[in-house]
Protein backbone atom coordinates (compact mmCIF):
# COMPACT_ATOMS: atom_id res chain seq x y z
CA UNK A 1 0.00 0.00 0.00
CA UNK A 2 1.43 3.46 -0.47
CA UNK A 3 1.47 6.62 1.28
CA UNK A 4 -1.10 8.16 -0.55
CA UNK A 5 -3.14 5.05 -0.46
CA UNK A 6 -3.03 4.88 3.51
CA UNK A 7 -3.77 8.49 3.57
CA UNK A 8 -6.63 8.17 1.98
CA UNK A 9 -7.38 4.49 4.13
CA UNK A 10 -7.26 6.74 7.33
CA UNK A 11 -9.48 9.75 6.42
CA UNK A 12 -12.00 7.18 5.08
CA UNK A 13 -11.81 5.44 8.40
CA UNK A 14 -12.12 8.87 10.20
CA UNK A 15 -14.50 10.19 7.88
CA UNK A 16 -16.44 7.01 9.13
CA UNK A 17 -16.12 7.41 12.70
CA UNK A 18 -17.26 10.95 12.44
CA UNK A 19 -20.11 10.21 11.05
CA UNK A 20 -21.14 7.62 13.33
CA UNK A 21 -20.43 9.69 16.06
CA UNK A 22 -22.84 12.18 14.35
CA UNK A 23 -25.80 9.32 14.12
CA UNK A 24 -25.29 8.40 17.54
CA UNK A 25 -25.61 11.96 18.66
CA UNK A 26 -29.03 12.12 16.49
CA UNK A 27 -30.18 8.57 18.32
CA UNK A 28 -29.57 10.31 21.62
CA UNK A 29 -30.76 13.73 20.71
CA UNK A 30 -34.21 11.92 19.55
CA UNK A 31 -34.22 9.07 22.54
CA UNK A 32 -33.54 12.65 25.45
CA UNK A 33 -36.94 14.42 23.01
CA UNK A 34 -39.02 11.22 24.39
CA UNK A 35 -38.18 10.97 27.97
CA UNK A 36 -40.78 12.96 29.91
CA UNK A 37 -43.33 10.34 27.97
CA UNK A 38 -43.92 7.06 29.37
CA UNK A 39 -45.44 5.57 26.49
CA UNK A 40 -42.51 6.14 24.30
CA UNK A 41 -40.03 4.16 26.92
CA UNK A 42 -39.86 1.21 23.61
CA UNK A 43 -38.87 4.10 21.33
CA UNK A 44 -36.16 5.64 24.28
CA UNK A 45 -34.69 2.03 24.40
CA UNK A 46 -34.68 1.31 20.72
CA UNK A 47 -32.65 5.05 20.27
CA UNK A 48 -30.19 4.29 23.26
CA UNK A 49 -29.69 0.91 21.64
CA UNK A 50 -29.18 2.34 17.90
CA UNK A 51 -26.32 4.80 19.38
CA UNK A 52 -24.41 2.39 21.80
CA UNK A 53 -24.33 0.27 18.36
CA UNK A 54 -22.92 3.34 15.84
CA UNK A 55 -20.35 4.31 19.09
CA UNK A 56 -18.94 0.60 18.79
CA UNK A 57 -18.56 1.10 15.22
CA UNK A 58 -17.04 4.72 15.77
CA UNK A 59 -15.00 3.10 18.51
CA UNK A 60 -14.09 0.49 15.67
CA UNK A 61 -13.15 2.52 12.59
CA UNK A 62 -11.31 5.02 14.95
CA UNK A 63 -9.12 2.23 15.84
CA UNK A 64 -8.17 1.20 12.53
CA UNK A 65 -7.50 4.91 11.50
CA UNK A 66 -5.23 4.82 14.04
CA UNK A 67 -3.28 1.76 12.88
CA UNK A 68 -5.09 -0.84 15.65
CA UNK A 69 -7.34 -3.84 14.16
CA UNK A 70 -10.29 -2.68 15.63
CA UNK A 71 -10.74 -4.57 18.11
CA UNK A 72 -11.24 -3.28 21.88
CA UNK A 73 -9.21 -6.11 23.21
CA UNK A 74 -6.86 -3.98 26.17
CA UNK A 75 -8.84 -0.33 25.69
CA UNK A 76 -9.39 1.64 28.01
CA UNK A 77 -12.97 1.34 29.38
CA UNK A 78 -15.20 4.61 27.93
CA UNK A 79 -16.25 5.95 31.21
CA UNK A 80 -12.03 6.07 32.49
CA UNK A 81 -11.91 8.06 29.25
CA UNK A 82 -14.75 10.14 29.93
CA UNK A 83 -13.39 10.97 33.43
CA UNK A 84 -9.87 11.97 31.92
CA UNK A 85 -11.60 14.20 29.76
CA UNK A 86 -13.90 16.35 32.56
CA UNK A 87 -10.66 16.03 34.04
CA UNK A 88 -8.80 17.99 31.18
CA UNK A 89 -12.07 20.32 30.73
CA UNK A 90 -11.75 21.45 34.30
CA UNK A 91 -7.83 22.19 34.32
CA UNK A 92 -7.80 23.88 30.45
CA UNK A 93 -9.83 27.16 30.17
CA UNK A 94 -9.40 26.92 26.14
CA UNK A 95 -10.56 24.12 23.66
CA UNK A 96 -9.25 21.13 23.67
CA UNK A 97 -8.73 17.79 21.38
CA UNK A 98 -8.85 14.41 23.36
CA UNK A 99 -6.59 12.14 20.59
CA UNK A 100 -6.38 9.31 22.89
CA UNK A 101 -5.99 7.55 26.12
CA UNK A 102 -3.95 4.56 25.86
CA UNK A 103 -3.13 2.22 29.20
CA UNK A 104 0.66 2.00 30.10
CA UNK A 105 2.05 -0.45 32.02
CA UNK A 106 4.74 0.12 34.61
CA UNK A 107 7.23 -2.85 34.95
CA UNK A 108 8.28 -2.72 38.52
CA UNK A 109 11.25 -4.81 39.03
CA UNK A 110 12.93 -4.63 42.07
CA UNK A 111 15.80 -1.78 41.40
CA UNK A 112 12.82 0.45 39.76
CA UNK A 113 11.02 0.40 43.06
CA UNK A 114 14.16 1.69 45.09
CA UNK A 115 13.97 4.21 42.33
CA UNK A 116 10.53 5.24 42.83
CA UNK A 117 11.04 5.43 46.56
CA UNK A 118 14.20 7.90 46.40
CA UNK A 119 12.21 9.61 44.10
CA UNK A 120 9.11 9.64 46.91
CA UNK A 121 11.55 11.14 49.70
CA UNK A 122 13.46 13.53 47.99
CA UNK A 123 9.93 14.96 46.71
CA UNK A 124 8.79 14.98 50.41
CA UNK A 125 11.56 16.76 51.51
CA UNK A 126 10.57 19.82 49.37
CA UNK A 127 8.93 22.80 50.93
CA UNK A 128 5.67 23.50 49.23
CA UNK A 129 4.87 26.94 48.27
Amino acid sequence: MSHHEHTLDVAGETAAAETSLGRALAAIHRALARLDEPSLAADVQAHLRKAVSLLDSARHSHALANGGDGSSHGAVAPEIVAVIAAAISTVLTGPYRLVSVQQVVVPVAHQTAWAVEGRAQIFRSHRVR
